[in-house]
């Protein structure tokens, strides 16, 4: 039986460093095809080639590099079976929800990975995960995953949990996809391999601003946001969805000007409902757009996205409201 084939992108991170192991600091491999030295058994059963997109580290990642990682897998897509990205893992949740957005209609994995730390450091999880990810690019999955561990996560539904070996990553509105233990256990809620044409559409609109609402939230911080113009608002409201009500005359202002407003909730596993009470109800009708159960990571990306496919508040609303890559609960 031949070896599946898996694209490794690098983009950065931890994972592309190694401990010196005579002075004891961490620096960046010397090739980052070193990163091949580290699983030897693993390419007994699979073919793996590498592929430099850029190195940085995650807090350093843009939109540009969301557009050239979505390029690059399109440019390949029909050489390889599964594609693995390794990243820095404090954006990996914008970047899988953009590579979702960007690579509609697959037909094979897109598996994001990366580490805590170094891959050569032996008590690390580098190695582990790199070798979780690779398993995973192998399975009967068809959607963009992140997989810290033996969790396999929807890349719109996961979240950075904390700075821990054994729950980096969580998905708090949707549970894995599969996990691996003395067995794969694949679940039957996850987008299957079948025949399908790849849409690349990688394109983000990066002028929009996120505001969480904090008890005392001064009006004139409202009034700077509209100042610098944005194309569109991510909110992060109380509860469902509920808000001041000094900020409703400035909500209207915003949505008179056609600046789109989406809500999401600052709780864990919150849902936005606008229909609960008379004051939400209220939001609706001025035009702000329900997040639903959205993460904050995945809205921001997503109206990013929708900015850039359409220039009609009502079309835009239309598609941050559906559900297009298991983002949301409709």
């Amino acid at each position: 039986m031949a070896r599946q084939k898996i694209a490794l992108l690098y983009v950065g991170g931890s994972i592309g460093m190694k401990v010196n192991q005579k002075s004891g600091s961490i620096e960046p491999l010397e090739s980052l095809n070193e990163i091949h030295r580290f699983l030897p058994e693993l390419q007994k059963d699979v073919s793996l080639e590498f592929y430099s997109i850029a190195n940085v580290g995650s807090s350093e990642v843009t939109p540009d590099h969301w557009v050239e990682i979505a390029q690059k897998i399109q440019h390949v897509y029909d050489k390889f079976d599964g594609f693995v990205v390794i990243h820095g893992t404090n954006t990996m949740s914008y970047t899988a929800a953009a590579l979702s957005f960007a690579l509609q209609g697959l037909s094979k994995p897109v598996i994001l990975t990366g580490a805590l730390m170094p891959i050569n450091d032996l008590t690390g999880d580098g190695r582990m995960n790199l070798i979780f990810a690779i398993h995973a690019a192998q399975l009967d999955i068809a959607e963009v995953c992140i997989v810290l561990g033996p969790h396999v996560l929807r890349g719109t539904r996961a979240k950075k949990e904390e700075h821990s070996f054994l729950s980096t990553f969580t998905s708090p509105k949707h549970p894995p996809l599969a996990d691996f233990s003395a067995q794969v256990d694949l679940h039957p809620w996850r987008t299957v391999r079948r025949k399908r044409s790849l849409v690349c559409k990688p394109t983000f609109d990066a002028n929009v601003i996120m505001l969480t609402t904090n008890p005392g939230l001064n009006d004139k911080y409202l009034d700077a946001i509209l100042q610098a113009e944005p194309h569109g608002i991510v909110l992060r409201a109380y509860g469902p969805g509920m808000l001041p009500s000094h900020l409703h005359p400035w909500l209207k202002r915003v949505t008179m000007a056609e600046i789109p407003v989406v809500i999401t909730s600052q709780m864990l596993r919150g849902r936005i409902d606008l229909h609960m009470y008379r004051k939400q109800l209220a939001l609706e009708q001025m035009g702000v757009i329900s997040g639903k159960d959205m993460t904050f990571e995945c809205a921001m990306v997503k109206l990013m996205w929708a900015l850039t496919q359409s220039k009609s508040p009502r079309r835009i609303r239309e598609i941050m409201e559906k559900d297009l890559v298991g983002e949301l609960r409709e």
